[in-house]
């Protein structure tokens, strides 16, 4: 399914002084290959540039045509790629496969609001407004308007994190107190649940696949996990073994979940079946930096970083296998530090920049 992304708040690195397990030990390989990305900001639209260390293509997607506009949410259901684009109340369809734009929705009759977060299950795409209590469908392969879904009975009360897994949708408010949860086939009301009944105190980040719904408590630092279908919890994930210490962003392939510790600067993986801790992936060279966004495409996982105080934006991958560092790439020289989304769509990465305005298509990695 899809991975949906929160900008992380606060900057506090506290790192565990407790005993490790051999499997709870940070786990450091060396280093395969670090590319920078190097950006020929002149003309912008469909620039490219090669990385002289890896060959790693580079195309910049900017432009009036494509209406990024505080671009940060990105899904792909694999062929098509949706952008959100906050600041312009719209949202924009590009190919996968060539990096064309193929519409640019914008029309009132969309009802879009401060578009901040996405969810693409295939069959659907569902926009959360942000500044307003609101939910956009459209068609997932179409474009086409399905509905706007709003009113008193959705108890929306302004709208944050989004994520359909199909069958349902789970929408959080803006506070992250409440959870919505709505038919995926009808759009129906189903209930709505305030996330101290599942103990939680909030929802950072949210996300699900073919399984489970995951939601993220950065405070608490706990992740709830739910039954995809019937929503009953199945746990809350928290304590020492699962390393959680600020947990914000977090992604899920089916078989892998990914969670970033904002404070620890780390990784913590988990089984997407059971839940069952699998490691804790740390380094010095990561890349790893206040982390906006996690994707994963089940053999590789690429996680994007702010960077604060001498770290630079970068964007780093790992094995999802074994959890080793694959290759960071950074971008000092132009400051590209509003690195806000990540996906894998059409064999390339992809990732939204709302501080340039445009999207980056990394052509290849490693």
């Amino acid at each position: 399914m899809d991975a949906d992304c929160m900008s992380v708040v606060g900057d506090t690195r506290n790192d565990f002084r407790d005993p490790h397990t051999p499997k709870e030990s940070p786990m450091k390989f060396p280093i395969r290959a670090a590319i920078t990305l190097v950006l020929v900001l002149s003309g912008l639209a469909g620039v490219a540039g090669t990385s002289a260390a890896t060959g790693a293509g580079i195309r910049v997607l900017k432009g009036s045509a494509y209406g990024f506009d505080a671009d940060t949410a990105m899904v792909s259901n694999g062929k098509i790629i949706w952008v959100a684009n906050s600041g312009g109340n719209s949202v924009t369809e590009i190919d996968a496969a060539t990096g064309a734009k193929l519409n640019l929705f914008k029309s009132s009759k969309f009802g879009f609001d401060g578009p901040n977060h996405l969810s693409d299950d295939g069959t659907d795409l569902w926009v959360s407004n942000g500044a307003g209590n609101s939910v956009t469908e459209l068609n997932a392969t179409t474009g086409a308007l399905v509905r706007v879904i709003k009113g008193s009975t959705y108890k929306l009360h302004g709208t944050g994190l989004i994520t359909s897994d199909g069958s349902d949708v789970w929408i959080a408010n803006l506070r992250g107190t409440t959870l919505a949860e709505l038919s995926a086939t009808s759009g129906n009301f189903e209930k709505d649940v305030n996330v101290s009944s599942i103990g939680l105190e909030q929802v950072n980040a949210l996300t699900s696949d073919s399984a489970h719904v995951w939601a993220v408590d950065s405070g608490a630092n706990a992740v709830a996990e739910f039954n995809v279908g019937s929503g009953a919890r199945v746990k809350v994930l928290k304590g020492k073994p699962y390393r959680f210490d600020g947990p914000v962003p977090i992604a899920s392939d089916g078989t892998h979940v990914w969670v970033g510790n904002d404070r620890t600067n780390s990784l913590s993986e988990l089984n997407a079946k059971t839940g069952a801790f699998i490691r804790y992936v740390k380094g010095t060279n990561f890349g790893l930096n206040v982390m906006t966004a996690i994707a994963s495409n089940g053999h590789d996982v690429w996680v994007t970083s702010l960077g604060v105080g001498n770290s630079s934006a970068s964007v780093s991958g790992f094995n999802a296998s074994s959890g080793a560092f694959v290759v960071a790439m950074t971008e000092p020289e132009f400051g590209l530090g509003a690195l806000n989304a990540v996906i894998y769509a059409g064999g390339h990465l992809w990732v939204a920049n709302s501080g340039l305005d445009a999207v980056i298509e990394v052509v290849s990695v490693g």
